[in-house]
């Protein structure tokens, strides 16, 4: 939406302005009458593409403080809808506002009440607008929204404030503010726009509000009022140059809306008053609704919505497209990948088909294995080309078992590290872990001797595989051994004969034990 329409009702008539592109146009005025109506029907039709903004600055707005217990959720909107109910019975368009909690006591919940009370000034233009099927985004108050304004002028900090606004064609405003929270306001005409009578009128109030605030027990004795007006630039300097006489009779500070319009960040112009500068906020911020029923909003309400469900769906469609275009650019590259991996797939088929013919006939398996013999291997693999074993640990504890036998004397020393995957035996109801480990195997041949009692020769060898297997992870395997002596005891029978001619050649020689072994040695797998 690229316009807007801004309305600006005092009772006796309303003053609508279109803002668009952060412009303000001039103003059409509409008198509260059947003709006056029924022009505001007809520009509202002219426009009717434009959401409305309705600010009233009216005499007939009533302001309440009170308390109610700190509770949240669904309990605090009903103690709330019944504050409102109690105090504004027949009021449809009414407002609630916390503001903050008391100090003392159940440290209850500080409660700003307000209402429109003058349904015959504002319905008929609210119907006019319901009627020409404008979307309302809301009735707002010139006080409720000047509560919007005092921050960007650095007042919120300010424990007593009182806002004076003029309006020429609704009069001097008075706005009581603790803290930057509106309290109450009101509403005075001017008669006479000169500046005598406004002076006049601005003490004379300025005495009223301080005893009224005093009397609520709003303002403490030791407290001081500070009065801020905002006017425009002629007026401050005319205000300024007046005698002691026709002076103001408190302290007031002077805003020039020039400066006002600055720190609001809005546009001003010579015919700028606070009504306008007030309007354009309105334009540029986004404000929540404060008078305006339900009823009344909901055609804005419901448009909000379709737009929301617009903006999905365009922002679905555009990312589909992005998407889409993603994909069509990708094909070439898909079908290249897709040619490759093909190649790759035939390449590996023949070098399959190779490897079966080369297996032994009695290997019965074929190729390709099972994925998890597959995997398991593969995982072996790399670990032994990660971890490249030697067999320098294993000699070191060959030759630390072979320096007590001195008489044993190794002949051949074979040696290979293999990856063997062994079945760990059942534990409870688990199933049967894989124990993935790497080995090196050994196949050890050698002698002993020289010796004359075979006796000697097998226990010599004997003590080597004790020696051996008292290393961790150490399996020993005799393959061979020396000759197993005779062994003579009392219970032996020992029978033979050796001629004659044998027993001069038969004389005592030593002779050399031959014995082989297989250790494998279990290597704990990193």
């Amino acid at each position: 939406m690229f316009s807007k329409l801004l309305a600006y009702h005092t009772g006796t008539h309303t003053e609508v302005y279109t803002w668009r592109s952060g412009t303000l146009s001039a103003k059409i005025i509409f008198n509260a009458d059947v003709d006056g109506f029924a022009k505001f029907a007809a520009y509202l039709k002219k426009n009717s593409g434009s959401p409305l903004y309705f600010l009233v600055d009216i005499v007939e707005e009533n302001f309440r403080l009170d308390t109610i217990p700190h509770v949240l959720g669904q309990s605090r909107t009903t103690l709330i809808d019944r504050k409102l109910e109690q105090l504004f019975r027949n009021e449809p368009h009414r407002y609630a506002e916390i503001q903050g909690r008391t100090t003392e006591g159940r440290r209850d919940d500080q409660l700003l009440l307000s209402a429109l009370t003058n349904n015959e000034s504002i319905n008929p233009w609210i119907n006019v607008v319901l009627e020409c099927r404008i979307l309302l985004v809301g009735i707002y108050s010139v006080p409720l929204l000047s509560q919007e304004v005092i921050p960007k002028l650095g007042l919120v900090d300010l424990p007593h404030l009182l806002l004076l606004t003029r309006q020429n064609s609704a009069g001097l405003r008075q706005s009581y503010f603790q803290n930057g929270r509106l309290k109450f306001s009101r509403l005075v005409f001017v008669d006479d726009n000169g500046t005598d009578s406004l002076i006049q009128v601005i003490n004379e109030e300025s005495t009223k509000t301080q005893q009224y605030l005093s009397n609520q027990r709003l303002l403490p004795q030791d407290q001081p009022l500070e009065i801020h007006f905002l006017c425009r630039d002629n007026e401050c300097r005319t205000l300024l140059d007046r005698d002691s006489d026709t002076a103001l009779r408190y302290q007031c500070t002077l805003h020039e809306l020039s400066n006002v319009a600055t720190a609001l960040k809005l546009r001003y112009l010579p015919t700028t008053d606070v009504a306008t500068l007030l309007l354009q906020f309105l334009a540029h911020h986004r404000v929540k609704n404060q008078y305006a029923s339900t009823f009344e909003t909901n055609s804005w309400r419901l448009n909000q919505i379709k737009f929301s469900i617009k903006s999905s769906s365009i922002a679905l469609f555009l990312l589909g497209a992005l998407s889409t275009a993603y994909n069509i650019a990708s094909v070439p590259n898909l079908a290249v990948q897709a040619n490759q991996a093909r190649n790759e797939a035939t390449l590996l088929e023949a070098q399959t088909q190779a490897m079966e013919k080369l297996r032994p006939a009695s290997q019965a398996q074929s190729l390709p294995a099972e994925p998890d013999v597959l995997k398991e291997t593969v995982e072996l693999v790399r670990d032994l080309i990660a971890h490249p074993r030697t067999p320098e640990v294993l000699m070191t504890h060959i030759s630390q078992a072979l320096e007590e036998q001195p008489q044993i004397r190794l002949n051949h020393f074979q040696w290979t590290a293999t990856a063997s995957i062994e079945k760990k035996p059942l534990t409870g109801t688990a199933t049967p872990d894989t124990d993935n480990s790497i080995f090196e195997e050994t196949l050890l041949e050698g002698e002993v001797g020289p010796f004359i009692d075979d006796r000697d020769a097998q226990a010599a060898v004997e003590h080597l595989i004790s020696k051996l297997r008292e290393i961790h992870d150490m399996q020993v395997t005799p393959i061979t051994q020396p000759i197993q002596p005779i062994l003579a005891t009392p219970q032996t029978s020992l029978k033979g004969r050796i001629s004659a001619d044998l027993q001069t050649q038969v004389q005592p020689q030593p002779h050399l034990s031959n014995f082989s072994l297989k250790l494998k040695f279990r290597i704990t797998k990193p």
